[in-house]
């Protein structure tokens, strides 16, 4: 079979050495590739000597257009070959390519040499990267390397590389080891990121690698393939979001671990474990692993039967000395009928077509979710929801640009009959004085020409401001100042927000990063300026792991519960969470662990939901046609909370501040606990009358559970997390 062929030519290659090199070309041979350079242009072939990949021309898309074919090739040594390029169009000699290619055993190391005045703009570089001999150009693979944190918070995946694989006609495919920036590329063509080692230095450096792997590899083997590493773990279960019902439990799911090595892997084991939101362990096997050389080795597990509940899993290799782990979350969630969705004020911000844009709305629906902050309103109506458009211009756009800009949003709004506009995106973000002031002024004027277009044109969109950030009541007051000059503030028919709150719980009061605080200032300001619907169009939960500003896993659950309760009971006409998916838009799927960014959703990178999806669904759940009532503040109390009507009764949502509002502090070597950890500390009992026999208590991800009344009463545990309650009679 073709593994063993790879390792049978591997090992022999490995012994005999490389191979005279031909008197036609320049080559090195390797136990798993050829690589050669002919007439300038290089050649990576496979170890049966098919070629796979041509390595061309170096060309500046940006700047002066530069272009460099290969003139030149000479040895380096035994396993190195070094290119010198030609340049073009460049009649001051201001530009000077080079590369040098070392053929490691394993990894082809290119090392591109870019000698330009420090005044050009060489971003957009690429290099030809043509597919020969029946090799196709494959798919990206964004790995991930879940790593344990030094000072024992949450594991988290570090950026592992970016793999382009380039399936062969034969038995191996070839990757590469994308360094530039992986969107900018086509068939034939791959971005280069060149950095200078000194700074202020003419010379500049990009550093991709090829190498061949077995088909049969996934992105995953191949990443451990090119780390080094002795094995891949990876999940697989058959429910999309590995999200089941209530029916299909117990849920099922496998671990692939690949043997990426030449040799058995004696002594090696894999450790598989599941704990729940409370931190039962329900899963520890310790299992050898048995994968010969280059082969795949499937394991399947099943968690107990379960209503309602979210399992947090590891799988963990040892081989070789070397760990290797992988984690994902299996969600448990049962059938829901929203009787009342078209009434609540659950949205999303953003979401990305993964897996597939049917199973992300079919999942959306399954949440609760109606709002949409953007979309195609004839997609959106198929699933019980409602999508508003969103498009937003720079604040110094001409005239000429912004007449363009203006029908183009007219015209997609009305193809895809959203029934409202939001238009713009945070021009207060860190603006003051002068330049506040000016936005503020140009933004009114663009929003008095919308209007006036949007008449001519006979559409009938609403236009909801841009998303103001977080209580600028300045900004808000030099909006309405000169939308007051420009026709009027009925120019907008509602007021957006974004509410970025940082490490404190949402009912927070003060101003700044907070959620409850600056929405109570903009509630004051439209009462005094004249009452418009509010709409949240971005609110967050976000999961950077053991960053102190950001929520840990658990307390977003908690932040998500609260989020959305508070935003009805101060009468919000929707929240827009930011946002479905882990990753950002310019980047799907992508790993950064560095960039907060990469954290917002309530999804995992993997598409696994996090507990703040579930806290999205339960409160979904638990508010579908819900009436706000009041506030419960008792005195002389630290229990907080608010009632609601509903048509399953009365519902109070119930918390504790004797811990208050602080979530984290900054400090050294700050981890957030595992998911299944409470960071409240305090607990106070406290009893509450009943109106029957019995209560229902519902906890952030949903599950509920019932406690018997004892002479009229019952006694709740409170901390700092929501309880949903069903039955109280509290007055």
């Amino acid at each position: 079979m073709m593994m063993w062929k790879f390792l049978s030519q591997f090992l022999a290659l490995t012994m005999t050495g490389a191979v005279a090199v031909p008197a036609a070309e320049i080559e090195v041979r390797q136990p798993a590739y050829r690589f050669s350079v002919e007439d300038g242009k290089a050649l990576i072939s496979d170890c049966d000597g098919t070629p796979m990949l041509e390595l061309g021309t170096l060309r500046i898309a940006w700047g002066n257009p530069q272009a460099g074919n290969g003139v030149s090739a000479r040895r380096n040594g035994k396993n190195q070959i070094a290119v010198t390029y030609k340049t073009e169009n460049d009649p001051e000699h201001l530009v000077d390519f080079s590369a040098v290619y070392t053929a490691t055993p394993k990894i082809l190391k290119a090392r591109y040499r870019l000698s330009a005045p420090e005044s050009m703009d060489v971003g957009g570089t690429q290099l030809t990267v043509r597919p020969v001999a029946g090799t196709k150009k494959g798919e990206l693979y964004k790995s991930g390397l879940w790593t344990r944190h030094p000072h024992g918070g949450v594991p988290y995946e570090v950026r592992d590389g970016y793999f382009r694989a380039f399936p062969g006609k034969g038995e191996f495919s070839l990757w590469m080891l994308v360094t530039g920036h992986h969107g900018w590329s086509d068939t034939n063509m791959q971005h280069l990121s060149f950095r200078p080692e000194k700074e202020g230095s003419r010379e500049r450096f990009a550093e991709p690698c090829f190498f061949l792997t077995p088909k049969t590899f996934s992105g995953a083997a191949a990443a451990a393939y090119f780390h080094d590493r002795p094995v891949s773990v990876e999940f697989g279960s058959a429910k999309p979001f590995h999200l089941f019902e209530t029916g299909d439990v117990p849920a099922k799911f496998t671990v692939t671990v690949t043997n990426v090595t030449a040799a058995k892997l004696p002594g090696a084991t894999l450790t598989v474990t599941a704990r729940d939101f409370d931190g039962k362990l329900l899963l520890n096997e310790k299992l050898p692993i048995m994968a010969e050389p280059y082969r795949t080795q499937e394991f399947a597990f099943e968690l107990p039967a379960t209503d309602r509940n979210l399992f947090f899993v590891e799988a963990a290799a040892r081989a070789g000395g070397k760990e290797v782990f992988s984690r994902t979350n299996v969600a448990v969630l049962p059938p829901f009928e929203f009787r009342h969705r078209a009434e609540g004020i659950f949205g999303i911000a953003a979401f990305f077509d993964v897996p597939d844009r049917k199973q992300v709305f079919e999942l959306m629906r399954r949440l609760g979710v109606y709002h949409l902050r953007q979309g195609d309103n004839r997609i959106a109506e198929q699933y019980g929801m409602v999508a508003f458009g969103h498009g937003n211009v720079s604040p110094r756009i001409s005239t000429e640009d912004w007449m363009k800009a203006r029908d183009k949003f007219i015209d997609k709004l009305v193809t895809n009959r959203n029934p409202a506009f939001e238009f713009g995106n945070e021009w207060n973000m860190n603006q003051k004085g002068e330049e506040r002031e000016r936005r503020a002024r140009v933004y009114a004027e663009l929003t008095a020409d919308l209007r006036r277009a949007r008449d001519r044109k006979g559409a009938d969109f609403k236009i909801v401001s841009q998303g103001i950030v977080n209580n600028d009541v300045a900004f808000l007051r030099l909006m309405h100042k000169y939308l007051q000059q420009n026709g009027g503030w009925d120019l907008i028919d509602g007021v957006g927000l974004h509410l970025g709150r940082g490490n404190w719980t949402p009912d927070n009061l003060a101003g700044g990063w907070n959620y409850l605080g600056p929405l109570r200032q903009t509630k004051r300001l439209l009462r005094e300026f004249g009452e418009k619907p509010l709409y949240i169009t971005e609110a967050y939960a976000k999961t950077k792991p053991n960053d102190w500003w950001f929520d840990s896993y658990r307390q977003a659950a908690e932040n998500t519960i609260l989020t959305f309760a508070l935003g009805m009971a101060e009468g919000v006409a929707a929240i827009h969470f930011y946002q479905l998916h882990d990753g950002v838009w310019h980047d799907i799927g992508g790993v950064n662990e560095k960039d907060g960014e990469y954290h917002y959703g309530l999804l995992m990178r993997d598409n696994s939901l996090k507990p703040s999806a579930m806290a999205y669904a339960a409160a979904a759940e638990a508010l579908d046609g819900a009436k706000f009532v009041k506030y419960y503040e008792p005195e002389k109390s630290k229990v907080r909370g608010m009632i609601f009507d509903t048509p399953r009764g009365k519902l109070a949502i119930l918390y504790d501040r004797t811990e208050g509002y602080t979530l984290s502090k900054n400090s050294k070597n700050f981890g957030h606990p595992e998911p299944w950890v409470s960071s409240w500390k305090v607990k106070h009992d406290v009893k509450f009358p009943v109106s029957g026999e019995s209560i229902t208590v519902i906890d952030p991800i949903g599950r509920a559970r019932t406690i018997p009344a004892k002479n009229g009463k019952v006694t709740l545990t409170l901390d700092g997390a929501p309880l949903m309650v069903l039955g109280l009679d509290i007055q």
